[in-house]
């Protein structure tokens, strides 16, 4: 026993080897950390673990391939059982050619619990067979879709500006459409990925001084030099509520050397400007909605944002077009609500009719089946008038508070905002929720690929479409079991600032 222990406490508690969950957890490692099947037949990894425990039985390549597939179809359940609870999911999907000229499609879903906790998780990673024309692809996608039987709640797509994108969206947003399924008619399920958009934006204005180019790639060298150094660029996961309050910085920028630059400078950045005009026509609702639901924003930012983006004139017009957007919105969610709330009251009252065994019920029963008592007839009324003049407010109580002041540099989670603010605004929340898990960029897809690149390499690369996709989809199943995307990274003192001359 130890010091100051109890009895109960203290007592050395009896603990048995399992191999058979050992073996599990191996296979969960080697999907991770994206290991071959033969590392459990290493030698020294075979003794280390006999030194941990002589009950270790040594497991063949053979083995830890069918502990993958067994473990992957546990992680897959567990994945499913989360979509059946949700009501929307958006989607991010991209193209990836292999080093074996193999053309593969990561199909990402990416949702918000009923605890307010943001999930992305890859769905898919297939090769799409030739032609690589937009309905083939559009077809490989709704074969994904159904699989995991989300094909009638996909709320939004997120996709790069190639055309053949442009068919997939339209082509799975009239399946939608058709269902009635889309909010707002589908005016936001298209979003474009503003990543690709700026990066366009920039090659653009780069192309004016591409002599000088040359003259920092070994400085960029520096950076792409270290893993470390290129995951602090990539490793975050912006919702949609962040976009607004940095796009308008850009426009600023931009329209700030258009007007006081040199004409070297002025042509830059008109064309950078040309660019910019174009994507913000496409994604400036779902932008701005998105900032209107933080806290931190409301439609404070809109307005602040909206004059720098806007002419005098046209300012006033935009930001009435996104509050009217956001209350047809809310409208749709309110209508939605109301529907549930009478199914719910309907599916009660059947059940308290049935219930009893009293010699009221007795009596009920002899009038007729439809006779209800005064204590249900009530509880479906307040249900009713409560929920519904309640809904009816809690977008202007929401607009008309103030907005959330935090500490200056601290981090703000919006959605647990939202959360913590859940049972005031009970159908905002939910709306909140669904908005801020639409992705704006497809980084989230692209990661998947510098996966596939490592698992899919020249020694491996007889590996058939069913492992790939299990290794790779297993792998990020597993990283989100364990909890390993949240690691912070250490930070990295040797970054270097890079100035253009």
């Amino acid at each position: 026993m130890f010091p100051g222990k109890s009895d109960a406490s203290s007592m050395v508690r009896t603990w048995k080897f399992d191999n058979a969950r050992m073996r599990e957890v191996i296979s969960h490692m080697l999907m991770v950390h994206e290991l071959p099947f033969n590392f459990v037949e290493y030698d020294l990894f075979n003794v280390v673990m006999k030194e941990a425990n002589p009950a270790f039985n040594k497991i063949s390549r053979a083995s830890i391939r069918e502990d993958c597939i067994s473990s992957y179809g546990i992680a897959k359940k567990r994945v499913q059982k989360l979509l059946n609870n949700v009501n929307r999911v958006s989607i991010t999907t991209d193209m990836w050619t292999s080093g074996q000229n193999v053309h593969y499609m990561v199909v990402k879903c990416h949702f918000v619990d009923s605890d307010f906790k943001l999930h992305k998780n890859i769905l898919s990673f297939v090769d799409v067979p030739p032609p690589y024309s937009g309905v083939c692809i559009y077809d490989s996608l709704f074969k994904c879709l159904k699989e995991w039987n989300i094909e009638t709640k996909v709320a939004t797509l997120t996709v790069d500006n190639a055309r053949t994108n442009d068919v997939v969206a339209k082509k799975l947003r009239e399946n939608l459409n058709l269902q009635e399924k889309l909010v707002l008619g589908g005016t936001l399920f298209h979003v474009r990925c503003c990543a690709h958009i700026l990066n366009l934006l920039v090659q653009d204005g780069l192309a004016e001084i591409e002599p000088i180019i040359h003259n920092v790639r070994e400085s960029v060298k520096h950076v792409n030099a270290s893993p470390g150094r290129l995951h602090i660029f990539s490793s975050e996961y912006p919702t949609s509520n962040l976009f607004l309050s940095e796009l308008f910085g850009i426009k600023e920028a931009l329209d700030a050397v258009a007007l006081d630059g040199s004409e070297y400078m002025k042509s830059m950045a008109i064309k950078m400007k040309t660019k910019f005009d174009k994507y913000w026509g496409d994604c400036n609702l779902l932008i701005s909605i998105g900032a209107a639901l933080d806290p931190r924003y409301k439609m404070k930012l809109i307005d602040f944002s909206f004059k720098a983006i806007y002419s005098d004139n046209e300012a006033p017009r935009q930001m009435q077009i996104v509050r009217d957007t956001l209350y047809l919105l809310f409208e749709e969610y309110v209508d939605a609500h109301k529907a549930s709330v009478v199914a719910s009251s309907s599916s009660g009252t059947n059940s308290g009719v049935a219930a009893p065994k009293s010699s009221f019920a007795s009596l009920t029963g002899r009038l007729g089946r439809g006779l209800k008592t005064g204590t249900t007839k009530y509880d479906q009324h307040i249900r009713s008038v409560d929920s519904f003049t309640a809904s009816k407010s809690e977008l202007d109580t929401y607009l008309e508070d103030g907005v959330y002041i935090g500490e200056p540099g601290a981090d703000f989670d919006a959605l647990a905002w939202w959360k913590e603010n859940n049972l005031k605004f009970r159908i905002l929340s939910k709306m909140a929720a669904d908005i801020l898990a639409i992705p704006v960029t497809t980084v989230a897809s692209e990661s998947a690929f510098s996966a596939g690149g490592r698992v899919i390499d020249p020694h491996r690369c007889s590996l058939g479409r069913n492992m790939v996709d299990m290794l790779i989809c297993g792998a990020d199943w597993y990283r989100h079991y364990y909890g390993l995307e949240r690691k912070k990274n250490k930070k990295n003192e040797d970054i270097v600032t890079i100035e253009l001359p």
